[in-house]
């Protein structure tokens, strides 16, 4: 170790002679190589690196090293004691820090050790640690995590074989784009929510001209287009099994209720054939909706309809399989077919329509391969080819859509651009988000929709866009950084080019409305500019999503589909009417009965004003101005907020009443969410 002094000043030597003006002796300056002190006995010791001493280039020898681990059973046993310390440790400052030293060592395993130590790695943490078991929609750590089927229980595969997938993701994992500390928020709530990330959108499409802020004139003369979302028909639905169970998925043979002790043999709310609150479509309440429409509608006025995804049933990850998805899949498109015929079906990919569910890979995440290699082709490759045997899309755009995750994009016999993207890729539940997480866009899916509005643009094409999960809302199923970027797409081509947004995914019929940015919304950066896409300007509503009710009842709601006017020429929605049947009398019924619920120019006409403050016009599309003097009536009309509450359920008797002022502003605050940060800075109630 080198001493410095600290405190001495520096000798200055006189350049004639190394110590010409000092008085020294001598000895002093004896040049021998040899010490002049005696020392009897002992080793003669040397100047200048002479006699035994050393030399410079020498190496010293390492130490013994440690036996290494020679064995994958001893490999595991050592992460597995890593993992287990961290979990039950009290060596962590909080739960975050715990959280992300236990991704960076599963993320060590992931790049070290075979798929199969990885996966018996998660199996053996989750068994040891309570709070995973938990989050489980499997009966076991080895039915969520392993590939091996059971045969102890006859409702269960036994082998969900996530566990592969989390070996995926692990191995592509890094801190240094904060994928961890994402991961840890979104699956875990125990980090600060991340910061949500500027959109350079230089890298997306051009400047937006001032052309592209004009309102479309409406024609005067309507199409009509159907909206159906959220089908999850249930193959193993059991009429007459307990309805009114406490374990998810009620309606099977296996469900119980444990405070009522009742089964399948003794159901306090026996499962109709027609329904039930709490579970998924049976066959006769699904094909019923079809049946029903002629009865309101002229079926041959029909100009086309959207499917906003999930096909499906809710089933445990245990007992859900490829072949399953595909049966489920195929059914649902053949029934579509039978029923509309020659109307024209424009479909997406909902998060329960792929296996495993909500799971969709990036084709970026294995650099090199093929797009074939992608471990979700086999479900691209048959939508695509389901929708392409039904003339719903040509085999340009099939392609397309087999490589792309089912997206594609479609000209309707109208001249409507139909852009259908794969919304799994801001979905909270696919773990491949969390990849590269600062990314807005790791599957390239919103260039691919920014360059289809680009190209629309020019030629001077209205589109529409659908998607299963909502960009916004309650902020609880979409991620931030892909929303934003989303928004800022919105933003950019509306309202001139985007006609309307169409999701689904909460069962609910809602709305969302997009609103143009702040001129300080920008800001720039290492040379760059980048977007905030909180900052919005809430007195400039630009654009609307309708989100699609479902026909599946489950989470109290009835069943329901809607019906949409559309210009003609700017292909904006000019009306809308909703039909029901109501789940509450569906032990009543011999068949299921439908109704219609309401429409909306009828019932909020009078809530909405334009810009002067006078009535809406009764030629005026149900556009983002008019949704936003809606939300305005909503927060000084408590019963107009109780209505829409109503109407969202498709007017269930199970309805939550919102009557009070912080109700009000939280359904108005997700009503004007068209991010997740939006969102999620909404009051919590």
């Amino acid at each position: 170790m080198k001493v410095q002094c600290l405190s001495c000043a520096p000798v200055l030597l006189a350049a004639s002679g190394v110590h010409a003006s000092v008085n020294a002796t001598p000895q002093a300056l004896n040049t021998s190589n040899v010490a002049s002190i005696p020392n009897p006995g002992g080793p003669i010791h040397y100047y200048n690196a002479t006699g035994d001493t050393p030399s410079y280039q020498l190496n010293s020898p390492d130490p013994v090293a440690i036996t290494p681990l020679n064995s994958t059973s001893a490999v595991a046993d050592a992460f597995y004691q890593e993992l287990f310390g961290i979990a039950n440790g009290t060596y962590f400052a909080n739960n975050c820090s715990q959280c992300v030293a236990g991704a960076e060592v599963l993320h060590l395993a992931a790049i070290t050790q075979p798929v199969s130590t990885f996966v018996q790695l998660l199996i053996r943490i989750c068994e040891a640690v309570p709070a995973v078991q938990s989050s489980l929609y499997a009966t076991s750590c080895a039915a969520a995590f392993g590939n091996t089927p059971s045969t102890s229980d006859p409702y269960s595969n036994g082998a969900a074989g996530l566990g592969a997938y989390y070996a995926q993701l692990f191995a592509k994992m890094s801190i240094s784009t904060g994928d961890f500390n994402t991961y840890c928020y979104n699956v875990w709530n125990v980090c600060p929510a991340p910061a949500v990330v500027g959109i350079d959108e230089s890298l997306y499409f051009s400047p937006k001209p001032a052309s592209a802020n004009t309102v479309p004139v409406p024609s005067g003369k309507n199409i009509n287009a159907l909206h159906l979302s959220d089908w999850h028909i249930d193959p193993r639905y059991d009429v007459g099994s307990e309805s009114n169970c406490t374990d998810h998925l009620c309606c099977r043979p296996y469900s119980t209720n444990k405070y009522l002790h009742t089964n399948a043999n003794n159901a306090s709310v026996p499962a109709s054939r027609f329904g039930s609150f709490i579970c998924d479509s049976p066959a006769d309440l699904a094909l019923s909706s079809f049946q029903s429409m002629p009865s309101f509608f002229n079926m041959n006025n029909l100009s086309f309809s959207i499917f906003t995804g999930d096909i499906v049933s809710h089933d445990n990850d245990d007992q859900l399989s490829q072949a399953y998805v595909e049966y489920e899949e195929q059914i649902t498109y053949q029934t579509f077919k039978a029923h509309l015929g020659n109307i024209p079906v424009y479909a997406t990919l909902g998060n329960h329509d792929s296996f495993p569910e909500a799971l969709n890979t990036q084709n970026g995440l294995n650099p090199g391969s093929s797009t074939s290699a992608n471990a979700m082709s086999w479900n691209y490759q048959l939508l695509s080819s389901l929708w392409q045997n039904n003339s719903w899309i040509d085999a340009t755009e099939a392609q397309y859509a087999a490589t792309h995750y089912a997206a594609y994009a479609h000209t309707t016999a109208q001249g409507l651009r139909i852009i259908s993207i794969n919304t799994d890729f801001w979905y909270k539940a696919n773990i491949f988000n969390y990849w590269n997480s600062t990314n807005p866009d790791t599957s390239g899916i919103l260039k691919f929709l920014a360059d289809e509005l680009t190209a629309c643009e020019a030629r001077g094409q209205k589109a529409w866009i659908i998607g299963h999960v909502l960009s916004g809302y309650d902020g609880t199923n979409p991620l931030p950084n892909p929303t934003a970027l989303f928004y800022s797409i919105v933003a950019r081509f509306s309202p001139s080019t985007i006609a309307g947004i169409f999701f689904g995914h909460t069962h609910q019929q809602q709305f969302q409305i997009f609103y143009d940015f702040l001129p300080n919304s920008t800001y720039v950066r290492n040379g760059r500019t980048y977007r905030n896409t909180t900052m919005v300007d809430y007195s400039k509503p630009i654009q609307m999503a309708f989100i699609g009710p479902s026909i599946v009842p489950l989470t109290n709601l009835n069943a329901g589909y809607a019906l949409y006017q559309v210009d003609s020429t700017t292909f904006q929605i000019t009306g809308l009417q909703t039909y029901f049947a109501n789940i509450s009398q569906s032990l009543s019924w011999t068949t299921p009965v439908w109704q219609f619920e309401y429409d909306a120019r009828t019932v909020y006409g009078s809530a909405a004003t334009n810009q002067s403050g006078s009535a809406w016009p009764a030629n005026a599309p149900l556009n983002a101005t008019f949704w936003h003097g809606v939300t305005e009536t909503m927060l000084k009309n408590s019963t107009l907020v109780q209505q829409y509450s109503l109407f969202e359920t498709k007017s269930s008797v199970l309805t939550k009443n919102c009557t009070s002022a912080a109700c009000a502003r939280q359904k108005v605050c997700y009503i004007r969410s068209g991010s997740a940060a939006l969102g999620r800075a909404c009051p919590s109630s």
